[in-house]
């Protein structure tokens, strides 16, 4: 034993007499690595994840979702969480000519993707009615022909200098084409000491072929579904939800139908929301405004099921219908025969039509309605905008409230014209006001 650790001891004294150079090299190197390499990480390029997502759609370059949009750029303002409007692009504006003149005051110091200072000239309008004008190169001008109070909020919509030059948190790194129509998109962070992951958008044209994409580990995340329940047992895998404040679901009436016309109508319109359970719905909507704004009204009737009360409507009718068709697309025949079981207890017959988009003449429609970002529905609701009133509404009431709001300045005298206006219409009952959609976003861990 003795023997073979001296030798041992030997060999190793021999081997550092031999070796001693790249011994206290190799110690000094690791010292001074263990020193460094706090220091220069930092500094290093990161390894970013990527994250794979499926979009359903058939998008060209003008036309890419909205919330991709968002995260590029940003418009002259960005809008709180209650919808108002607040400086982004824009430090400031202000309000002159009798509220028909916005003059936008630019952030000058703020960048474009391409690296080149936001200018006033980079950024264009082509707003119905208006003239832009850009005195220097931090304003523009914005002159209507009436006064127009949503206006900072509408120019929220993100801006774009070219292409998809934007001034956001994310740029384009790459896009992908087969004609114009776009097949993926790929963003990173504009910062890159950003920990924000690379976002990889693939674009497919059905549901069904996003959902093999995300079967096959093509894509990692599906956003935006109606339903998960085919995923529901795979492991691995996580669901979010989220509830679409900014939509709402409802039952559309054509109030120029010889059914739901006059008086009368209106009490059958009454008659069948009385005779709906809406308990059914999860996220009910009572009203056309997002609940989180700050017009909102939560003092608005409910129209909770009283089948008493809506046969009592019934008899106010002068003959009640003998045949009720319910319009809707695919994804919304559910909802609808829901609603055609719960109507045919008040004796109604009820039929269902089912149609690939929505169609300009129906009697009844089941449909999902996008709600604006600011109170202002005059498009909506309006006795004039015989395109956008699906429902053909007819109040003079309502018409001069949506008139008011749109030309009234301050925030505290608008709330209460909206406050009006939510009240009346749901009073008027041109759509039954269901629930607010969910959607469910499916991501592989």
């Amino acid at each position: 034993m003795y023997k073979k650790l001296r030798y041992f001891f030997r060999l190793i004294g021999a081997l550092v007499g031999k070796y001693y150079l790249a011994i206290g090299g190799g110690v000094a190197l690791g010292i001074l690595a263990f020193w460094l390499a706090p220091r220069i990480l930092p500094f290093l390029p990161k390894i970013r994840e990527t994250r794979a997502i499926a979009v359903v759609g058939r998008f060209t370059q003008s036309e890419i979702p909205f919330f991709i949009q968002q995260k590029i750029s940003t418009g002259l303002t960005t809008l709180t969480l209650d919808g108002q409007p607040m400086p982004s692009l824009a430090l400031k504006w202000d309000i002159k000519d009798n509220d028909r003149t916005y003059v936008f005051t630019l952030d000058v110091n703020k960048k474009w993707q391409d690296g080149t200072f936001v200018r006033s000239r980079d950024i264009t309008y082509n707003f119905k009615d208006t003239t832009v004008e850009y005195p220097d190169d931090s304003t523009i001008v914005i002159r209507l022909t009436t006064a127009y109070s949503p206006l900072p909020v509408v120019v929220s919509r993100p801006i774009f200098k070219k292409g998809l030059v934007g001034a956001g948190l994310y740029k384009v790194a790459q896009i992908k084409r087969n004609g114009q129509i776009i097949e993926s998109l790929t963003l990173i962070p504009q910062d890159v000491k950003s920990q924000l992951p690379k976002l990889k958008y693939l674009f497919y044209a059905t549901s069904t072929q996003a959902r093999t994409a995300f079967e096959l580990g093509v894509v990692r995340s599906l956003d935006e579904l109606s339903d998960t329940a085919q995923f529901s047992n795979w492991p691995n895998v996580s669901i979010g939800t989220e509830t679409r404040q900014n939509r709402f679901m409802g039952v559309f009436f054509n109030t120029q139908d010889p059914n739901f016309q006059g008086g009368e109508g209106r009490n059958l319109r009454l008659a069948l929301a009385y005779a709906l359970d809406k308990t059914r719905w999860p996220n009910r909507a009572y009203g056309p405004i997002n609940p989180e704004s700050w017009a909102y009204s939560p003092e608005l009737k409910h129209y909770d099921l009283d089948l008493v009360r809506s046969k009592s409507l019934l008899t106010k009718v002068g003959k009640k219908p003998q045949n009720l068709v319910i319009t809707t697309i695919q994804a919304y025949l559910p909802v609808a025969e829901q609603i055609k079981s719960d109507w045919e207890k008040l004796g109604i017959k009820i039929e269902i039509s089912v149609t690939p988009e929505v169609p300009k003449n129906f009697s009844i429609m089941v449909i999902a309605q996008a709600i604006p970002a600011d109170p202002d529905q005059y498009n909506l609701w309006h006795s004039t905008q015989t395109d956008t009133n699906l429902t053909g509404l007819t109040n003079p009431r309502i018409d001069k409230l949506l008139e008011d709001g749109r030309k009234t300045k301050e925030l505290k005298d608008r709330k209460p014209i909206y406050l009006d206006f939510q009240k009346y219409l749901v009073e008027e009952m041109p759509v039954i006001f269901l629930y607010h959609p969910q959607t469910y976003s499916v991501t592989r861990n």
